[in-house]
């Protein structure tokens, strides 16, 4: 990011490092330690295998997604997606078992489509993939991105502003497979460009895992 953010920026990024939940990879105020699972994902069972995220969003990096999301300067898709190759790397191609068949992007509805004019979800992985095709060994290039697996069927006011329990009910079957069963068997990368209270990339989990999914993993650019 070091085109588009000062010096003084730059040194204000945090990323997302252990110690963390080993499950939703929310950061742990500690210094030390090792990952282990948080209270919250004790307490509600995730349907994703685990989360991970490249920052901490706030400060700087919040403005330029911000920038991104809302504002519609796409030409921060490539280099914010650099910085999720990293943090793909980084937990999910060290290991063959944790290396994703497919990678989808979490989809918005129709009508939000049109009035912001882009899914800022895929532009990343688009660029994701597109990266890791010139820095992976030929095994890992071979990964692709789907935007049709998942369909998002039902219109949902922003999850900004709501508690926890508001998004998960406002989220709640908001998404359909469009294609059943193509997802069978599969170890699924879902990518979004924030979490916050998981709702969202949980909900695609539960509907990919319905359908058959083997494994369903979260990356994004930032973690609340």
């Amino acid at each position: 990011m070091n085109r588009f953010l000062c010096p003084t920026c730059s040194m204000d990024f945090q990323p997302a490092q252990s110690p963390l939940c080993s499950r939703c990879g929310i950061v742990f105020a500690a210094i030390d330690g090792e990952d282990h699972l948080c209270e919250n994902c004790i307490r509600t069972p995730r349907h994703f295998h685990q989360a991970r995220a490249a920052g901490i969003y706030e400060g700087a990096f919040r403005r330029v997604i911000q920038d991104f999301k809302f504002h519609g300067r796409i030409h921060l898709a490539r280099p914010l997606g650099l910085l999720m190759l990293h943090c793909f790397h980084d937990n999910y191609t060290q290991k063959v078992s944790s290396a994703p068949d497919i990678v989808v992007p979490v989809p918005l509805h129709a009508r939000r489509h049109r009035i912001r004019g882009f899914n800022q979800a895929f532009l990343l992985a688009n660029h994701l993939i597109d990266l890791n095709r010139q820095h992976s060994d030929r095994r890992a290039s071979t990964l692709d991105a789907d935007r049709d697996i998942l369909q998002r069927c039902r219109w949902t006011d922003p999850q900004t502003g709501l508690n926890k329990d508001g998004r998960k009910t406002n989220i709640f079957n908001a998404f359909r497979v469009n294609t059943p069963g193509k997802t069978t068997g599969k170890h699924i990368l879902l990518i979004d460009d924030v979490y916050t209270t998981g709702a969202t990339v949980d909900e695609c989990a539960r509907i990919l895992i319905r359908d058959g999914a083997a494994r369903v993993d979260v990356l994004t650019l930032a973690r609340a």
